[in-house]
Order: structure tokens, then sequence, then C-alpha cells
């Protein structure tokens, strides 16, 4: 009897050790993988704006942390509000771990409600990390009839909002706002990036813009708010930004009771104001390539030099972050919503005229 039990334990050791044995060899192997390699990461948008400025950042800091210290390449890849750049990294990049995309921070709303041009599932994606809380808010040309809410309302034919597509940031907000506080809003869809839309704006394309308030911290907004060339309509809230002028006022304060149940679909559809920079690989890439992509970007968001140039160019707090893993939960949690909360979203975003 006991001869048959320490046979057992005998191949239950052996077993165990081959089984650690294949798992070391499976990170010893991932981690010599990046030697020499070249990492692409993809943006989204066209160079200039904010997720561009980020991008080129991560680029430039990420491989210090990645073992084997592979060179990492910036491309830009805009289209479709990001969409295209997502269907790319879902379709088409091989899920090797040598590609990387920052992705718009909504696009996952055009997968929720459909769209056709969307050929991928976020909630399949690899996602590596995110850092950054970016609260929206609107603001317009100080020269329009749209410089509160109010006027918003009253005016006789709606504000012209800069934006690049149907699921980007700055369309779901001023959807949003609108339905919520019953005012009307001209989509001007197009642009390939952020600065682009301030070029249209400058031009007198767009009189208003649905943005995030770190948006100040870039050119040409410093020089814009010194010389009030654009007032602050409304901020999302509920809490204040601690960027804005505390005078004005959030979403929440204005809205009317009967809104209750858009505001609830509001929190849903803003869900990403909590992962302002978030980053992703094609899905099926290794586990242990995905970690070691996960911990480098955590390392990475840890280095004080990383933390000094993201508070300067895009106004990072130096705190406010989420890991690989906990970015998955909430794009899964997020996605997957009942029938009655999509068929909401998709009156938010239908199209406006």
């Amino acid at each position: 009897m006991n001869r048959g039990v320490n046979r057992w334990i005998f191949f239950a050791v052996i077993l165990l050790m081959l089984t650690r044995r294949d798992a070391w060899i499976e990170a010893a192997e991932s981690r010599s993988f990046y030697d020499g390699r070249t990492i692409t990461l993809i943006i989204s948008t066209s160079p200039g704006g904010a997720t561009d400025v980020a991008g080129r950042l991560v680029a430039r800091h990420l491989a210090k942390y990645i073992p084997g210290h592979p060179n990492i390449i910036a491309q830009n890849m805009p289209g479709a509000g990001g969409i295209v750049s997502a269907n790319y990294l879902f379709n088409v990049a091989k899920p090797d771990g040598l590609t990387i995309l920052a992705v718009n921070r909504a696009n996952y709303l055009e997968q929720m409600v459909g769209r056709p041009e969307v050929k991928l599932d976020f909630r399949k994606l690899s996602w590596v990390g995110s850092f950054n809380r970016a609260p929206m808010m609107i603001t317009c040309r100080k020269d329009t009839p749209y410089t509160s809410i109010e006027n918003m309302r009253a005016a006789k034919t709606p504000a012209r909002f800069g934006e690049g597509g149907t699921g980007s940031i700055s369309y779901v907000f001023s959807s949003l706002v609108a339905e919520i506080l019953d005012f009307r809003v001209k989509h001007v869809t197009g642009y390939g990036s952020a600065r682009e839309i301030d070029l249209g704006v400058e031009r007198g394309e767009a009189d208003c813009r649905a943005t995030s308030d770190i948006t100040l911290v870039r050119p040409p907004w410093p020089t814009w708010v010194q010389q009030g060339f654009m007032t602050f309509v409304i901020q999302q809230g509920p809490a204040k930004s601690r960027v804005l002028p505390q005078t004005t006022p959030t979403v929440y304060e204005l809205a009317p009771p009967s809104a209750k149940t858009t505001l609830n679909l509001m929190d849903v559809m803003l869900a990403y104001t909590d992962f302002d920079r978030p980053y992703a690989a094609p899905p099926g890439v290794p586990k242990e390539r995905l970690q070691i992509l996960r911990d480098g970007f955590d390392k990475m968001l840890a280095d004080a030099n990383f933390i000094g140039e993201a508070k300067k160019l895009v106004d990072w707090d130096g705190t406010s972050n989420l890991s690989g893993a906990e970015l998955q939960k909430k794009i899964v949690r997020t996605v997957t919503q009942p029938p009655e909360i999509i068929k909401g979203i998709k009156e938010i975003l239908k199209e406006s005229g």
C-alpha cells in the first residue's frame, strides 16, 4: 500500500516539475523574444493631436522596461475616428506581441451600436494598460451665439461641432449633452486629428468643440484661453475638473429630473473618461508576451522621467492609471450591456442633421 502511494507521489512530483519546466521555458523564450526586435506602436490619429503626442511619448519610454529593449517605432494610421487602425489591429496585425495600438478610447461604442464599419470585438483585444483620466467639456468660439447652454437652446441654427467621426469622443459627448439639456447640434465630421479640428474652428468651419479638459495644455489652447477666443460652456461632472474654471457648470447641475435615465446612460457611455490613454495588442498574443508588455507598461508609468514628460505634454497627474488586467475587465463590463442600454446608446448616437 505504501509502495503504491509513494509511486503516486513520485509521478505527481515529476509531472509538477515538467509543468513548471515548460512554464519556465515559455517565460524565458518570451523574454528573449524581444532581443533585437522592433515593436510598431500604431497611433489611431493624424500627427499633432493629444493621442499622437501621448503615443509618441510611450514609444520613447516603453522599450527600457521590456526585456531585450526592443526598438519601438510610432506609426500614424488615422481614419474613421480610429476605427481603421482598430480594424487593422484585430484583423491584420500578427498576434506576436510586436504591434501595439494607441486606441481611440470611445471606439468601443461603435461596436455596441453595430456600426457596419466596425470589424472587431474590443473585448477580445489584448489590453496592455492605460493612463490618465480626462473628463469632457464643451467650449465654443466667443464670437458665436453659443456661449451658454441657454444661448444654444435659443439659437436659430444649431452649433457646428468639429469631430472625427460618429464614434469619436467629441461626437459621443456632444450628442449626450444635447439630448440631456435639450439643444440641437450639427456634427461636422471627417477631421483626422484634434489639431485638424482646432484648425477647423480657427477657419470658422466649426463653432464648438467637445473635448477632454487636458486639451488645454497643448497649443493653441493656452493662447486661445489667454486671448479669450473660446468660452467654456459646460463640463462633464459630477465632480468639477481641476483645470477648468470652477464657474463652468456640470451636466449634472443643469440636467432636469426628467433626464435621469439619460444621465445613467451617460455614465455607461462616458466610462472611457477613466482610461484616457488606452493601449492594446491584437487578440491571441501569447500570455507570457502580453504579461511582459503589461509589466513594462506599469513600470514605465512609475518612471520619474516619464511622469515629468506626461505631466508637461498631456497633463497627467502621475497616479491615475489602469493596469492591463483592470482595463480588460472594464472594457468587457462596459461593452457587455442589456438590449435596453444598447437601444439608448443607438438613440443618442443617431445621425444628426
